[in-house]
């Protein structure tokens, strides 16, 4: 999803739904390690490792156009001992976060929706708003996919250039993945009342019926 949030408050009308996740890239993968390699059976968790160990993003769709001809193949063995070959597909997973299309989607790449979506909000946050854009979810670590989102932005025909910022160093290397629970935890410590809540030593001595006590 994208999110602009203005002075701790999410603005509804300007946010919006990107219809592509970490799943929908798993299965196209799936998909496209299948067709070059018709003779291996790729359990769908194995998929998940290789998309986290190989997919990546190209510098931009003229490089993604050509990567064809350039790509040179790399060899896999499964855990079970089955040899896969990857090629372009690493590449086809990145490209389908800026052109949806290559998922049978007729929508806008995500440089395009963010644009859109800080578009609608008062003129007086964009400013803040762009200046302040994180991307979150296991997805950004893809490699290349920082640099090609900040290329794509720069090139945008709008006025809208949203800069991305980085987490601040002390925080964990794997923040971008767990970027949702972490923003849900520290929003249960600090705003909701704290008689709201279950611990996890309310949960192991009370165990589920412990809702019903604590959060009603």
């Amino acid at each position: 999803d994208i999110a602009p949030v203005c002075e701790g408050a999410v603005q509804h009308v300007a946010s919006k739904r990107f219809e592509i996740g970490g799943t929908d890239l798993t299965n196209l993968f799936a998909q496209e390690l299948k067709k070059s390699n018709p003779s291996v059976n790729i359990d769908i968790s194995d998929v998940e490792r290789l998309k986290e160990q190989y997919a990546c993003c190209t510098e931009d769709q003229s490089a993604f156009e050509a990567i064809a001809s350039t790509c040179q193949p790399e060899t896999h063995t499964l855990p079970d001992g089955q040899v896969i070959t990857i090629e372009k597909e690493r590449y086809i997973v990145g490209e389908a976060l800026f052109q949806p299309s290559i998922l049978g989607l007729e929508d806008y790449g995500i440089v395009h929706q963010l644009i859109t979506s800080v578009s609608n909000v008062a003129s007086e946050y964009q400013k803040q708003l762009l200046e302040n854009t994180m991307l979150c979810g296991g997805t950004v670590s893809m490699t290349g996919f920082e640099d090609r989102f900040q290329r794509e932005a720069n090139l945008s025909a709008s006025a809208i250039r949203p800069t991305l910022v980085k987490a601040p160093e002390y925080m964990p290397e794997d923040l971008a993945r767990h970027s949702a629970w972490l923003g849900g935890a520290i929003l249960a410590k600090v705003v909701f009342p704290q008689n709201q809540h279950v611990t996890k030593g309310d949960y192991d001595e009370t165990g589920p019926s412990i809702v019903h006590k604590k959060c009603f």
